[in-house]
């Protein structure tokens, strides 16, 4: 097809406020613009009535019977917003439609616009995986999968983020494996330093230092993490662990551990204070129990910082052993982590490679000039 003029960007989410979805719809949106031009952002919206309706009936089925209803998927929810967005489609003329994470968005939309859907996961193989869709009645469990499929068969190109989604989108739904590609995501940063400011603003430190960045205290598993600091400091090795986001239900009382609650990356003060800590920490760590692409992944990597992860999920997506880090078993409670770890920093000929290759991983992949080029060229290919 001919590359795009004129896009149609829809989300139910604002693309230009950087929380939402990481600010993962808002980085997709400036790459767009920046290489394409003319992005018209048919979002925020969502149908008003069919949604509250369908919160009502959620909130009284997880109140009366502990179960929940993926009403963003549902046939109801999914064909309101088709006929929402079908409407605005008809304002304009478009090339192109381009809608992250937006399975319902385009499942019953009517349009003879080729469709780009972006997403991280998919339905179904994160059932019972992914805490928003787990415990599902198994009505609301076959709408979800019936809208997924109508969406994805039907768009012209399927971006996912790692072959953990693409391949089971593929085997699941018989896609044409050329319609669906595997792009990983970009660092959600406005600036980029160069891998020149990165290495001389990196400190070196006699004190192995690990940095958890996260909402939440036990889906990223900081307990782990904390297990093992523990761990590493039993091998005799001088070490602190740091957890940016989020905060335990009890105090830890360790003072090795240091909890920052919160930290804005969107504010000139806090994207300074998140720099000094990726370049002033020795190892990216994420025993996450759950996720799809973890944008801090590609930050860390920008710094220069090497990721040891729990390997679930969409993580080998964004972490690729021995270029910008390890992934750890899933079950792994801290030792593994630790003896990772305390071997690559022994080893400081490997240590300070790890450093170059994550870097190096981040300028040829994951940033979204990337992205938004091999984007470009699936597009000729259609």
């Amino acid at each position: 097809m001919n590359l795009p003029k004129k896009i149609a960007y829809i989300t139910v989410s604002d693309p230009r406020d950087k929380h939402a979805w990481s600010g993962t719809n808002h980085y997709i949106w400036k790459a767009l613009e920046k290489r394409f031009g003319d992005v018209d952002l048919l979002g925020p919206d969502e149908p008003v009535l069919i949604t509250f309706l369908c919160k009502v009936v959620h909130g009284i089925s997880l109140y009366l019977f502990k179960k929940r209803f993926d009403y963003r998927n549902s046939t109801i929810y999914a064909k309101a917003c088709g006929r929402l967005f079908g409407k605005k489609l008809k304002a304009k003329h478009y090339d192109l439609i381009v809608s992250p994470a937006g399975i319902a968005y385009i499942a019953y939309l009517k349009t003879d616009v080729p469709i780009v859907f972006v997403g991280d996961r998919i339905i179904a193989n994160s059932l019972n995986y992914h805490t928003i869709i787990s415990n599902l009645w198994k009505w609301s469990e076959r709408q979800s999968l019936k809208t997924e499929g109508i969406a994805l068969r039907r768009t012209a190109l399927n971006i996912l983020s790692s072959h953990w989604a693409a391949d089971y989108a593929i085997s699941h739904y018989q896609l044409n494996p050329k319609s669906t590609i595997v792009l990983p995501f970009g660092a959600n940063m406005d600036q980029t330093p160069t891998a020149e400011y990165v290495f001389a603003h990196r400190r070196k430190s006699e004190v192995c230092r690990l940095l958890l960045v996260g909402t939440y205290w036990k889906n990223k598993g900081a307990d782990i993490a904390v297990n093992a600091l523990h761990a590493l400091r039993k091998r005799g090795i001088n070490a602190q662990l740091t957890v940016v986001g989020c905060q335990p239900e009890t105090p830890l009382n360790d003072p090795e551990v240091t909890v920052i609650p919160f930290l804005n990356k969107n504010t000139a003060e806090g994207r300074r204070e998140l720099e000094n800590l990726f370049l002033s920490h020795s190892f990216f760590i994420l025993p996450t129990r759950f996720d799809c692409t973890p944008i801090v992944f590609c930050e860390a990597s920008m710094y220069g910082l090497p990721v040891l992860s729990a390997n679930t999920g969409g993580v080998a997506g964004h972490v690729k052993e021995g270029s910008n880090g390890y992934l750890v078993d899933y079950h792994d409670k801290g030792e593994g982590y630790a003896a990772l770890a305390a071997e690559i920093w022994k080893d400081e000929d490997r240590y300070l490679k790890l450093q170059k290759t994550a870097r190096e991983l981040f300028d040829s992949e994951l940033n979204w000039d990337s992205w938004v080029q091999h984007l470009e060229s699936a597009l000729i290919r259609i």
